[in-house]
């Protein structure tokens, strides 16, 4: 009998169709391997009729060969398709083995390893009692009569109870292994018998989204021109005017200060001194050589640092200018400004944003028009300011908008550092006419840090402030005097230089006076200091010797040394975090004032409320988007572009279910956990999705803060509350997250066959860009500009691939060990999130067995999708919190 020799090698049989480097299609060709051993196997062209004559039926050393049974099954294609199924041996196929004819039968939906109660033989023997015949499990194909089952091939789709097999349908895709067809989303062209879906209709649709997103735009420069027409009627209702005027400043300010001084904990002093008066009405110009503490001065009179002597006196009465910090206007030396805004666009925000919030907002846009032709800007008004790359206004129109930012806000006192730097002679004596003009015309008062001024710009100044180094007084008075005042002193400037310039020389002690070479720069303190006193200047007739003592000297300086080397150090940081703390404190209390107490008013100046704040900062930001529209196509193109490589780089993943296990109970030992496992790659899909989602939404939100810090400081140091501009800033973004998200979106599934809804893989995109945008808003506030794209790479790699749940594997970080204190990086990480997420909804649809009755790999679960989504939002709120407390609480010395 037969029967048993049969069940004998079912239990040796090979491996059908589970390597992972090989199509099952090709593998399911490879049945006919050349064999040797210890009986006479011929080559596989050899039929079984003629193996027969070498085997003895009674020899089961011989029939336990699998490499036998290797040559009892067939590949066939099956009718009318070109796929190919493993058949059992048929009585076509004349298989005999001493003589007898060997076949069985198998009924389709199921698979036959060998005969199960079936007659093999011509004499219907029937002795076997063990069960070959086993159901084919969903996603494979099982016609009658199949030994093995085989996926249900590329082109086709199966049915349920894998009976039956269909050409795919127009309009549809069948990759290996479908149950049911995926319907193409009318985004590809699918004609029948497809396999792959390669969207390129998703260009064409992209290409709509940009004819709109240009409409829009159209419609938007439109209304531009008609407001544009509106302030040129204004424009021309001011010129009717015959003088270019501005109105007097309400309240003015005599701002006299004594003796200030500033000595750092090292024990230096940098500022000493320091006494005199600016008067409203006039111009001051401060110079000196460096290190003179010019700016210095600056900052101790407006409170931004903080003086160790001294006492500031205002319109006769001690006070300090830090309250009166919505009346004072400062204009830094660089053109501090929003570059990609128009001239009117920047004095218009400024004005609505610093102007009493009672002032009638016509008034307000009045008030914009006149220092615009003030400035004599009108010609430019609709000009961008531009930069090094897009061409603006000229520089000298450029700093004439910077005064103006100022102009606009009605200060009463207005601090210009260097406002003639990088300008040519005759550029700067026009800015320097300008504020004459201003203080003049408007009762303000107006002092500048001038370097190197000409003559005529020189003696547009009404006062003359000089200082040398270390901070001490070497003039202070009216500008026309300071020359006879040197002479005084025995210096003579000679016809052909500068008086500016010479004075320059003799507060650096590169010039001498007349006959007097022994005379330092300390002798022209003191000697400004008789002259203040006694109103005569002269130099001191004998000289201060060093101390006789120099052993007392040489310890005081060894001590002095240990001081500053070991102690001084420890020192500063145990000083500069407490005043750190005091700073954060203090602000955070007037903060909680302002928002518990509504009704009190800010006595000095009423500016717009929060919410008006952040609708005035919203539009700002919106504007910025409007005139930056080439680049927010570019920037959109740049996230498509992405996806594209990244659905590339996923063409070929898929998810292959694993094989059923009667087929691996008899597959090769070194081969069995291939066999074990079905072929994953979704998380794979997951990981390329989040890493890309992740460099491209960290490179884009940095942009939203990264290359405007310095405005930012800016306006806060004029009293712009952070809380307004950050949602502003965040809200204006939620356009160009949303078109990036689908831009990404529709690049990703144009070669990546995907089997979830196409919303679905939209929201998980879009909320991994949600993440990684306030990832880019943290690192922006924390890096500089120029090294935003280096730390933004590293974070990408860091959460996006590393903090994945690939690699390290997810299991792996689970289950301790190595991973035991640091695992919690990966429960913060949005990736790590959206990769799960990701790779659940990819599976749902998909009908293998192990996905609906084992545990899924990587430690997910279904249940677990709605708080993967939870989990990313979290996330990114917590970055957006990181991201507004470090703009908040760093650069602290620059929100002053």
């Amino acid at each position: 009998m037969l029967n048993k020799p049969f069940l004998c090698l079912l239990c040796i049989l090979f491996l059908s169709t589970l390597v992972l480097s090989q199509s099952p299609t090709q593998t399911q060709a490879q049945f006919l391997p050349t064999v040797t051993g210890s009986i006479s196997i011929p080559s596989p062209n050899v039929s079984l009729n003629q193996l027969a004559l070498n085997v003895n039926t009674s020899d089961l050393n011989s029939l336990l060969d699998p490499r036998i049974y290797s040559l009892l099954i067939k590949n066939k294609t099956y009718p009318n398709t070109h796929c190919m199924y493993i058949s059992t041996p048929r009585p076509e196929d004349n298989i005999t083995v001493n003589g007898q004819l060997i076949h069985w039968d198998c009924p389709a939906g199921f698979f036959c390893l060998g005969p199960n109660n079936t007659n093999i033989i011509n004499n219907n023997s029937t002795n076997s009692n063990t069960n070959s015949t086993v159901p084919c499990p969903p996603g494979f194909f099982c016609p009658e009569n199949s030994a093995q089952p085989v996926y249900c091939c590329e082109g086709y789709y199966c049915s349920k109870d894998a009976k039956n097999i269909t050409l795919c349908p127009a309009d549809f895709v069948c990759s290996i292994g479908t149950v049911d067809p995926v319907y193409c989303d009318r985004l590809a062209i699918c004609p029948a018998g497809s396999s792959k879906a390669n969207k390129f209709l998703v260009f064409v649709l992209v290409f709509l989204i940009a004819i709109v997103i240009i409409v829009l735009f159209q419609i938007k420069k439109k209304r531009d021109q008609l407001k544009n027409a509106k302030y040129d009627r204004l424009l021309t209702e001011q010129k009717l005017r015959l003088e270019r005027t501005l109105d007097p400043v309400k309240k003015t300010f005599d701002i006299e200060f004594e003796n200030l001084g500033l000595i750092l904990p090292s024990g230096i002093e940098i500022m000493k001194g320091v006494s005199g008066k600016l008067t409203h009405g006039r111009t001051c110009a401060i110079m000196g050589p460096s290190g003179a503490g010019k700016t210095t001065f600056v900052s101790l009179l407006t409170g931004k640092a903080k003086r160790t002597s001294g006492k500031v006196k205002i319109n006769n009465v001690p006070d300090s200018l830090e309250k009166y910090r919505k009346l004072i206007g400062f204009v830094p030396q660089e053109d501090v400004m929003l570059r990609e805004l128009t001239v009117r666009d920047i004095l218009v925000h400024s004005a609505l944003m610093r102007l009493p919030s009672d002032m009638d907002r016509k008034l307000k846009k009045q008030k914009v028009i006149e220092v615009i032709e003030f400035l004599e800007l009108s010609h430019v008004m609709e000009s961008i300011i531009g930069n090094e790359e897009q061409r603006g206004v000229s520089g000298g129109q450029r700093k004439r908008v910077n005064i103006g930012m100022e102009l606009v806000a009605e200060p009463s006192v207005l601090f210009l550092d260097e406002p003639t730097s990088g300008l040519d002679s005759a550029t700067a004596l026009e800015v320097c006419n300008l504020l004459k003009k201003i203080a003049h015309s408007q009762g303000m008062t107006v002092a500048a840090v001038i370097h190197s001024p000409s003559p005529q710009a020189f003696n547009t100044f009404d006062d003359f402030l000089l200082l040398g180094k270390g901070g001490r007084i070497v003039y202070f008075g009216p500008t026309n005097k300071a020359m006879e005042y040197f002479e005084s002193l025995g210096y003579r400037c000679p016809e052909d230089e500068s008086p500016a310039d010479y004075m320059m020389e003799v507060a650096a002690g590169k010039v001498k006076p007349v006959n007097r070479e022994d005379i330092t720069v300390p002798d022209l303190f003191e000697a400004w200091e008789k002259y203040r006193e006694y109103g005569k200047a002269s130099f001191n007739n004998t000289k201060i010797g060093m101390p006789d003592d120099e052993t007392e000297s040489a310890s005081r300086n060894c001590c002095q040394a240990f001081w500053v080397e070991f102690c001084l150090p420890f020192f500063h940081i145990i000083q500069d975090i407490g005043e750190y703390i005091a700073d954060v404190t203090i602000e955070l209390f007037l903060f909680l004032k302002r928002s518990f107490c509504f009704c009190q008013r800010d006595p000095i100046r009423e500016t717009p409320n929060i919410f008006i704040a952040f609708l005035l900062l919203f539009k700002r930001a919106c504007l910025q988007l409007y005139r930056n529209r080439t680049q927010f196509l570019l920037d959109q193109l740049l996230h498509l572009g992405c996806g594209i490589f990244i659905s590339l780089a996923v063409s070929n993943l898929d998810y292959i279910g694993k094989a059923p296990d009667q087929i691996c109970q008899i597959t090769p030992y070194v081969l069995l956990p291939i066999c074990l496992r079905a072929k994953d790659s979704i998380q794979n899909v997951g990981v390329f999705m989040a890493l890309g989602v992740t460099f491209a939404g960290i490179s884009a939100g940095g942009s939203t803060f990264g290359y405007e810090k310095v405005v930012y400081w800016r306006d806060t140091s004029a009293g712009m509350r952070t809380v307004p501009y950050f949602l502003a800033k965040l809200v204006a973004d939620i356009p160009r997250l949303l078109i990036a998200a689908l831009m990404f979106t529709l690049a990703f599934i144009i070669f990546y066959s995907f089997k979830a809804r196409l919303w679905q893989i939209y929201i998980i995109i879009l909320l991994t860009y949600v993440a990684a945008w306030a990832m880019g808003y943290f690192i922006s506030a924390v890096a500089s500009k120029e090294k935003l794209s280096l730390v933004g790479t590293g974070f990408a790699l860091g959460w996006g691939m590393v903090l994945s749940g690939a690699t390290p594997k997810l299991e792996d970080v689970k289950s301790g060990g190595t991973f035991t204190y640091i695992g919690w990086f990966w429960d913060i990480s949005a990736p790590r999130w959206a990769v799960e997420a990701l790779y659940l909804k990819e599976l749902e649809p998909r009908l293998w067995d192990e996905i609906k009755t084992e545990p899924l790999g990587h430690t997910y679960s279904f249940n677990d999708y709605p708080q993967c989504l939870w989990n990313i939002l979290l996330i990114a709120f917590g970055w957006a919190v990181l991201a507004f407390f470090a703009m908040k609480l760093t650069n602290r010395d620059k929100h002053k």
